[in-house]
């Protein structure tokens, strides 16, 4: 990490640039309406007046400084309170004209000077560049943008626009005279939209990796990049084993699954998947571990009618067990997957469930898919969950083409089957990774008191 780099404020991205922007440089923060330009460089602004003392100022032309004003602070940017404290300042311009641009130049040089501002956001760029010819707005920013960051010393994010359908960030050249581009787009479907930060370019500072997903909110105070652990591995893998919650099913597993690991539960719908979460939650929690059911299937109602039916206490042990429902076309996977981690950071439980990935998959493309379920295993293993998750695909060949399979240590199998004119419930494992177990099929039933093996249990 450079000790004189100039941090955004945006944690991730700072870990990617080293520190942070380079100093006395020019960074080009270019995007569609929408995807969080204002924002990203308002964080830059904030953390500097509010954690470094070093004075901002934000030069706007698009935006009514009430509407900035209340809009970052629901994103915890109390910019209003660090105008009054003298750390910062905002100022707006009418409708741009040749002359104005003049006069809002000298404005700016002088405002930058005596504030003695360290930190300055220009929105948008376009205002200026779009009452000048090319070659007039080359020299502009060479001239107008040099003077400001190698004179002042201010190190300056220009905000530019691509417009939709285009490539490059208004007249194109501006890419070429920044230091820094960094570029927001949206990508995916109105259910797995993602927003997409680039860093293009950073002079002076190797970025080994360039585009990651990002979310807006205020529990990142602005912008949240997505960043996976580097290490998918954890140092060592616990010996210890937890119990499924069946006691014939811990046999056929030569004692439950180890701790840490991540089971797949498939099978078809209705065939007792989430009672089988549930049992298994519920015994986990009886002796001990804090356990989290996620649902993306059946509502909060529902599920504690289900525990309710089946004998099950879960209010005794309502400190140690959790159950929560949601939509799956509510929000995006992403943001789906951001909510997993709140929870597991939150609640920090040792056994999760996720019931069930099919909801979620449906809504996505294949790819798209994988990547989640990629994310939520490795976040598994960060943290040293235990997690079971389901899939209603329906046969091991639809989990194995879907990807779901190869990210699972354990799998188990449950399956209907006709027999003498009645529908009979089978389990059977399928894989346990890096341990024996059982591999033969095993008939079970659905039963008031929640599923019950009938051989060996």
């Amino acid at each position: 990490m450079s000790s004189d780099a100039v941090p955004t404020g945006t944690a991730e991205l700072d870990t990617l640039l080293g520190g942070g922007f380079p100093p006395r440089s020019l960074v080009l923060v270019s995007g569609d309406s929408g995807t969080g330009k204002t924002i990203l460089s308002s964080r830059f602004l904030y953390h500097g007046a509010a954690e470094r003392g070093e004075k901002g100022v934000y030069f706007s032309f698009a935006e009514l400084r009430t509407d900035y004003f209340r809009n970052m602070k629901t994103l915890g940017m109390d910019l209003e309170r660090l105008e009054k404290n003298g750390s910062f300042r905002f100022l707006d311009f009418p409708t741009m004209n040749k002359q104005g641009m003049e006069e809002a130049t000298k404005e700016i040089m002088q405002t930058v000077t005596e504030f003695g501002a360290k930190r300055v956001v220009i929105d948008p760029l376009s205002a200026f560049l779009q009452i000048l010819s090319p070659e007039e707005s080359r020299m502009f920013l060479h001239v107008v943008f040099g003077r400001l960051v190698k004179t002042a010393g201010a190190t300056t994010v220009v905000i530019g626009e691509i417009p939709y359908g285009e490539s490059k960030t208004g007249f194109g050249m501006e890419e070429f005279v920044a230091d820094g581009v960094i570029i927001l787009r949206r990508a995916g479907t109105i259910h797995s939209e993602k927003k997409i930060l680039e860093i293009v370019k950073m002079r002076g500072v190797p970025v080994e990796r360039s585009m990651f997903e990002y979310l807006i909110d205020k529990r990142y105070g602005g912008i949240g990049l997505i960043m996976l652990p580097l290490k998918a591995a954890i140092e060592s893998a616990p010996t210890e084993r937890l119990t499924t919650g069946l006691k014939g099913l811990d046999k056929m597993l030569a004692g439950g699954v180890y701790r840490g690991s991540v089971t797949l539960i498939e099978g078809a719908s209705g065939i007792g998947k989430t009672t089988l979460c549930l049992q298994c939650l519920v015994a986990n929690s009886e002796k001990g571990e804090k356990t989290l059911h996620l649902s993306f299937e059946e509502p909060l109602g529902e599920l504690r009618r289900t525990l309710k039916n089946y004998g099950l206490d879960h209010e005794k042990l309502s400190d140690r067990f959790v159950i929560e429902s949601y939509v799956p076309e509510a929000l995006t996977p992403m943001q789906y997957y951001e909510l997993i981690r709140d929870h597991v950071e939150t609640l920090q439980p040792t056994v999760l469930a996720v019931d069930t990935l099919t909801a979620i998959q449906r809504m996505l493309p294949e790819e798209d898919f994988f990547t989640f379920v990629r994310y939520l295993q490795l976040l598994c293993k960060e943290k040293g969950l235990t997690a079971i998750v389901t899939s209603a695909l329906g046969t091991f060949e639809a989990a194995t083409r879907s990807g779901i399979s190869a990210l699972a240590d354990n799998i188990i199998l449950m399956r209907h089957r006709e027999a003498k004119n009645r529908l009979v419930r089978e389990m059977v494992i399928l894989k346990t990774r890096g341990a024996a177990h059982e591999t033969r099929v095993t008939p079970f039933e659905v039963t008031g008191r929640g599923i019950v093996l009938h051989a060996g249990s």
